[in-house]
């Protein structure tokens, strides 16, 4: 993907976790194999951005024991930057997570930041947040963002009374998965337009979820990409999608999943680096880039193609930030993968809601 490039450079600050992920593959009474990385969210989106060939910026805490952490950091791209995640990956890929935040929820670089008087985030032009930071920390940086470009992955879900009372108008980009989506629809409540009682969530459509998340007061300006593992990935963007009138079914985008060259290993960092692939993809568009400004329905279904296949070539291999593909390798496969293939857009389709 190329797109025409506004005038501008892009840079995304990422204020997020870092951790010391201890992998057991296998299960816990039986392991295999016993490994330490670097992880948490994000590390790995930081990491993603920079091997998609973009210009990062991070911000995370790491206790003394993470030395080691930020050394290594600085080979993967990533400079100037610890909780502990133990993370148990099964023969058939699937992986469960413990988090314990340790150093992630110090807000040392909010308190820098107040003694020194210095603007947060520089000349960032975008902002990645993710859910294992301090929430104060979460609060501070989108009360920073100023003009900036907003994503949040809000990955592990907050606390419901946190979810109530979250910014979300303050958000541009909002990028979850099923679980997540149905999580928070629950929690906020299906919009009042809309009848639908909250016991009969567990059984609508993702794109019904999706809708009624898109509709809700809180998001009535974001965009929002709905993650589908193997069924690939959904997105809602008002700019091209939302219905002209109260009698138009809803539209929606909808591109299937990259298929597998590899065997199927880890699927721990595909999610991070479906994030990291995208916000890189969100900032070649330019700082001032919106949906219907400098970005077309046509450049997020490609954007999104990318993503898919970035992070389906990533379960390709064990672990979190050593499994995300280099730019050259996920450009080489799509040329292979989709040569002549069509570019599907908006797509109208029957929604329950």
């Amino acid at each position: 993907m190329t797109p025409n490039r506004p005038f501008g450079t892009s840079k995304c600050a990422v204020r997020g976790s870092i951790m010391d992920q201890i992998a057991k593959p296998g299960e816990t009474k039986a392991s295999k194999l016993h490994e330490s990385r670097i992880g948490g969210k994000g590390a790995n989106q930081a990491v993603a951005i920079a091997r998609a060939g973009g210009l990062v910026q991070f911000y995370g805490t790491i206790g003394k024991d993470g030395v080691w952490i930020k050394e290594q950091l600085k080979e993967h791209g990533i400079d100037k930057p610890t909780g502990r995640a133990i993370i148990q990956v099964g023969d058939d890929g699937e992986n469960s997570i413990i988090l314990f935040p340790g150093a992630n929820h110090s807000e040392l670089h909010e308190q820098q930041k107040f003694s020194s008087g210095r603007p947060w985030f520089g000349n960032a032009t975008h902002l990645l947040l993710q859910n294992e930071i301090h929430p104060r920390s979460t609060l501070h940086a989108l009360h920073e963002a100023a003009n900036m470009v907003t994503i949040f992955n809000p990955s592990p879900m907050p606390p419901a009374d946190q979810i109530r009372e979250f910014p979300w108008t303050k958000i541009d980009w909002l990028l979850v998965n099923e679980g997540e989506a149905e999580a928070l629809l629950r929690i906020l409540g299906p919009p009042p337009p809309l009848n639908i009682r909250p016991a009969s969530i567990s059984a609508m459509s993702t794109k019904d979820i999706v809708f009624c998340l898109a509709s809700h007061p809180s998001f009535a300006s974001t965009n929002i990409i709905c993650t589908l593992g193997p069924d690939g990935v959904l997105a809602f963007v008002p700019e091209f999608h939302r219905p002209g009138t109260k009698h138009e079914a809803p539209s929606f985008m909808h591109l299937p999943p990259a298929k597998l060259e590899g065997d199927f290993r880890d699927t721990t960092g595909a999610g991070d680096c479906f994030t990291g692939y995208f916000v890189q993809g969100l900032m070649e568009f330019g700082p001032d880039a919106r949906p219907g400004h400098h970005i077309t329905e046509r450049d997020l279904a490609m954007l999104l193609r990318k993503c898919n296949l970035a992070a389906g070539m990533s379960v390709e291999k064990p672990g979190t930030i050593d499994s995300i593909p280099s730019r050259a390798a996920v450009e080489s496969r799509l040329a292979a993968s989709y040569a002549g293939s069509p570019i599907i857009t908006g797509m109208k389709g029957p929604s329950g809601v």
